[in-house]
């Protein structure tokens, strides 16, 4: 640091180090790598928090991205699984951590609706958290039982219709995209499925094996299942077909015409994370993203690699959170 030889032109020197360090920071931004090197980071591991139980889809990407991005930062990746409060437990942790790029957070759209859910919501997405990247995107498939009479859209609600209130489903939480999936086809298809939330997808999954439950709109852990035949695929959410089960059609394409609902992934920060750092980190993430061996990986597992900008993403969180809260204002979802 270079001392001033006049404090009194040129002000305390606690102001001039703050004023320094904020320059640097803010002429570095250009250059990810170079500010990176230039603030020192990282130089220590990194925490890589999970807002849901080991299974689920937010933990297998972050696990099968921890060992490429520890090879990309230099540094180990610590995959740390925080559930509870549909995220917002592993949310809140986040936002109050030091903003310094060594906790960052995966977690899902679900997020962006938690302040329209909840009366109390613990955070808000935009407000405590600095987006890095939109990962990826993938659909739901409509899963159930095999003991169900059901084997496809059209079956299923002419069940549901004959059965008010009587059919039951899981979702890995109140608020989560799943939710709002079944939410919405119960909507649109004029039937009575009651809602059973568990605390992640993996639970709310072994809930249906189990048949405590008949359905699920899952994400990705029920997919092993289905090759199986412990579970049966009656619908994919997207409106065109999902890669990874072709045979299976849209519920749109079964008769619930203009049905659609695609997820997402994302990496994020605490609030007032340097751009320097948040460069960095969206670096070394794009960069693993769009590796073939991931991009293959995460395809197996019905994800579609977008590795964004940090800008892009944060248009995301603000469209959807506009989207997702009329949606949930409409239904007079409301949770405690």
């Amino acid at each position: 640091m270079i001392r001033s030889e006049s404090r009194a032109r040129r002000g305390p020197a606690p102001v001039r180090r703050r004023v320094a360090q904020l320059a640097a920071l803010t002429v570095l931004t250009g250059a990810p790598w170079a500010a990176a090197q230039e603030v020192g980071y990282p130089s220590k591991p990194i925490r890589f928090v999970v807002p849901y139980p080991p299974g689920g889809g937010n933990d297998d990407v972050a696990r099968i991205l921890s060992g490429r991005l520890a090879d990309e930062l230099g540094q180990r990746v610590v995959v740390e699984n925080r559930p509870g409060a549909s995220g917002m437990i592993a949310g809140e942790h986040v936002a109050r951590s030091a903003p310094d790029g060594y906790t960052v957070m995966i977690d899902h759209a679900g997020i962006v609706m938690n302040p329209a859910l909840f009366r109390k919501p613990l955070i808000d997405v935009q407000r405590d958290l600095a987006p890095v990247t939109l990962a990826v995107t993938l659909g739901s498939t409509l899963l159930v039982h095999p003991s169900l009479p059901a084997n496809n859209v059209a079956e299923l609600i002419a069940l549901a219709r004959a059965q008010p209130g009587r059919l039951n489903y899981a979702s890995p939480g109140n608020g989560s995209p799943q939710h709002l999936d079944m939410e919405l086809f119960k909507r649109m298809a004029g039937v009575d499925i009651v809602h059973v939330p568990y605390k992640g997808g993996a639970p709310a999954t072994v809930a249906v094996l189990a048949n405590e439950v008949q359905m699920i709109f899952s994400g990705t852990t029920g997919l092993p299942h289905v090759k199986s035949g412990k579970l049966r695929a009656i619908a994919t959410t997207g409106l065109k077909r999902a890669s990874v089960l072709p045979d299976v059609p849209t519920v749109d394409e079964s008769g619930l015409k203009g049905y659609s609902s695609v997820n997402w992934l994302g990496i994020f920060a605490p609030s007032q994370t340097p751009r320097p750092i948040i460069d960095r980190l969206n670096a070394a993430f794009v960069k693993v993203l769009r590796s073939p061996e991931v991009r293959a990986d995460l395809a197996s597992r019905n994800f579609d690699v977008v590795a964004s900008t940090p800008e892009a993403f944060g248009k995301a969180i603000q469209d959807d959170a506009t989207r997702y809260g009329a949606v949930i204002r409409e239904f007079g979802i409301k949770l405690d």
